[in-house]
């Protein structure tokens, strides 16, 4: 993982950090089939929030349980997250070698798929890439950082097989997608 936002205007945005898994084509082709059939067979879950409402509009989303699941994509992801996180020294995190998974959801876009500015709960989160679709440097489908009053700061177009982590009260979002080619992302939050 490497320090990759030096982010002047926002504080926050600088401990945004980014990495590629090893071997990520043969974890991706196994995450992408466990997860697009899910889609298939699974009822979107519509929001994981306690209040109801969601952040994403047009998307699948799946249960925040998924770190639990006994796939060994799944256990060889977490893993790798696991050991990343804990290599990070991150602002406000005791003990920061201790750092679990402790949920772990997919959200699989649809054509119009946009994630309003949002923060997570624990400690760091992050988003890991099974399928960038048709992500692209124009924005189509980017990580957007923004300040705690919604000014975008920075746009990322995802890649597969890339892996973004940042402290969990980072303000965060997506850009609108449009594609019919699915774009699959894991998310995650750890304590």
């Amino acid at each position: 993982m490497s320090d990759t936002l030096n982010a002047d205007e926002a504080p926050e945005a600088k401990f945004l950090h980014q990495g590629m898994a090893p071997d990520h084509e043969r974890l991706d082709m196994g995450l992408r089939t466990l997860l697009l059939d899910m889609a298939a067979r699974v009822p979107d879950v519509g929001t994981n929030k306690a209040a109801g409402e969601s952040y994403f509009v047009n998307k699948w989303l799946s249960g925040r349980d998924l770190h639990r699941l006994p796939d060994p994509e799944i256990k060889t992801l977490v893993a790798f997250i696991e050991t990343a996180a804990n290599r990070v020294s991150w602002p406000g995190v005791a003990n920061a070698a201790r750092l679990r998974v402790h949920a772990m959801w997919a959200i699989v876009s649809r054509q119009g798929m946009e994630g309003k500015p949002h923060q997570h709960t624990g400690a760091v989160s992050g988003s890991y890439y099974v399928d960038a679709g048709a992500c692209n440097e124009s924005g189509n489908g980017a990580f957007t950082v923004h300040t705690a009053e919604g000014k975008l700061i920075r746009s990322l177009p995802p890649r597969t097989g890339l892996m973004l982590m940042f402290p969990s009260n980072m303000w965060h979002g997506v850009s609108r997608y449009e594609s019919d080619q699915p774009r699959i992302v894991l998310s995650f939050n750890l304590a």
